[in-house]
Order: C-alpha cells, then structure tokens, then sequence
C-alpha cells in the first residue's frame, strides 16, 4: 500500500467514525506493529541495568541478553501478583 493509499484509507475510517453507532477511534483495528519506547536512565542506573544483564546472560547460558530483553520480562513478571505489589510498592516511594 503506497502512501495515497494509506492516506485515503485514514479519510475512509475518519469518515466511518461520523456515522450513526459507528465504533469509537482506536476501536477499530488492532495494531500489528511493535511500540518503541524510550527511557533515560542515571548513569549508574544504566550501570547496574548493564551489569545485571551481563550476569543474566551468564546465569541462563546465553550469549547475550538485551536491556529490550529485560524489559519484556519485567512486564511479564509484573502478571505475578507478588511481583506487581513490590513494583507498585517501588513507585509509590519514588512519587512521595
């Protein structure tokens, strides 16, 4: 799909919005790309990240392991109600 295309498919859906019972924007579609995201880190925050990933890929025999690795497991981990307490736990602090 080339970019006039895309753009009249944006018109199309902003017009279908209009419409009587028509389903709420963001509703529609679900998205099928990944969502980059950016964080800054303290110098020695991104230390001992850096370091911890190095002893992660140690521990679990692999080559190396990412910071996008870390995160992803962090997110899944927060499923875990223990895990999701101390982390609530952890912002609550950081936002008195």
């Amino acid at each position: 799909m080339n970019a006039d295309e895309r753009r009249e498919a944006r018109r199309r859906a902003a017009r279908r919005r209009i419409e009587p019972d028509a389903a709420p924007a963001g509703e529609t579609a679900l998205r099928s790309k990944p969502v980059r995201i950016t964080v800054d880190l303290a110098p020695e925050l991104y230390r001992r990240l850096t370091r911890w990933t190095t002893e992660v890929a140690e521990e679990i025999d692999a080559a190396k392991v990412t910071t996008a690795d870390i995160v992803r497991a962090y997110i899944r981990a927060c499923d875990d109600p223990e895990v999701r307490a101390r982390v609530v736990a952890e912002l609550r602090e950081l936002k008195q």
